[in-house]
């Protein structure tokens, strides 16, 4: 059987040492008709894609963005030029992952067997403790406007099914098919970071493909690396902005209910919270509120990012 092309798009900014252990474990990938994109997304060190093939046993296509496009603006730079190029498939992978060498193998199969699938993802699992679960599969709660990861904590038991059916992916790990990127349009660049992948996701589904999990395909994520650690304000800021702007698009209903839960956040980080950075995080969540309201978007202010 001739294997369809793979794209594998890594958007980059300035984790070198991530993005070199990511393109490492590439190497041992199974799959033999891909290629690698690098999007230089702003990143203040230039890539040489020659030095980089030492990595990856290959020379990745680099993509050189001169400012930060954000994770949307960023990866579909990546998946226009995958899409020119004859992709059948478009990996979205983060650059603080690794992979396991059949992952990619177990996702085109499930992928091929069903046309009507238009969108896959692996388990995903912490990298610093390899058997335990991140992101197995999400469900969209539209009251609440929340999206939910059921299996997010566990430990792997295994024994699990060989698809399963989820509301929305992550772009941590995003097959797409090529269908999918032409009849659902490619990622929302109003949404810098985060939301994008339920955003789209969602999408997707209401132009009637299907979003599943593959439990059998495996790869292990280094955890918010990318955007200052798991609590910054940069992550605060652009998760409560993203939000707000998902809650329009999907479920305006819960506009209300999602400033009240951010408002109390906000009162136990100025009031009850130990964390150094308390104030940071809290300004960080003011400003989201403020500048979406106020029509905003891009990569925020620029005090965020001298932080990081």
């Amino acid at each position: 059987m001739v294997e369809p092309k793979v794209a594998i798009i890594i958007v980059h900014l300035d984790s070198r040492a991530a993005l070199l252990a990511c393109l490492t474990s590439c190497q041992a990938i199974h799959y033999r008709n891909y290629e690698i994109l690098v999007v230089e997304n702003g990143s203040r060190l230039a890539l040489d894609p020659d030095a980089l093939k030492d990595c990856v046993g290959r020379t990745p296509l680099v993509i050189r963005s001169p400012v930060n496009l954000g994770f949307s603006g960023g990866s579909n730079l990546g998946i226009r030029a995958a899409l020119d190029r004859g992709a059948d498939y478009v990996l979205l992978l983060n650059d603080d992952t690794e992979v396991a060498p059949d992952f990619l193998n177990v996702l085109v199969q499930a992928g091929e067997q069903d046309p009507a699938i238009g969108a896959l993802g692996p388990t995903i699992y912490y990298r610093d403790d390899a058997k335990r679960i991140w992101f197995a599969g999400g469900h969209f709660d539209a009251r609440l406007c929340q999206v939910q990861t059921p299996r997010s904590g566990e430990l792997d038991a295994g024994a699990q099914p060989d698809v399963a059916e989820s509301d929305w992916l992550t772009g941590c790990c995003l097959l797409m098919k090529r269908q999918a990127c032409e009849k659902a349009g490619l990622l929302d660049e109003r949404f810098f970071l985060y939301w994008e992948d339920a955003d789209w996701s969602l999408r997707l589904r209401r132009v009637g493909l299907r979003t599943v999990t593959v439990p059998s395909a495996h790869i292990w994520h280094k955890i918010s690396v990318s955007a200052g650690g798991a609590e910054s304000a940069l992550k605060w800021y652009h998760k409560t902005r993203s939000h707000l702007l998902f809650a329009r698009l999907h479920a305006p209903h819960a506009t209300c209910l999602l400033l009240r839960a951010m408002a109390r956040d906000v009162a136990w980080l100025l009031v009850k919270s130990a964390s150094l950075d308390r104030f940071s995080r809290a300004r960080a969540a003011v400003s989201a509120v403020k500048d979406y309201y106020l029509g905003r978007s891009g990569r925020g202010p620029d005090w965020l990012w001298r932080q990081c």
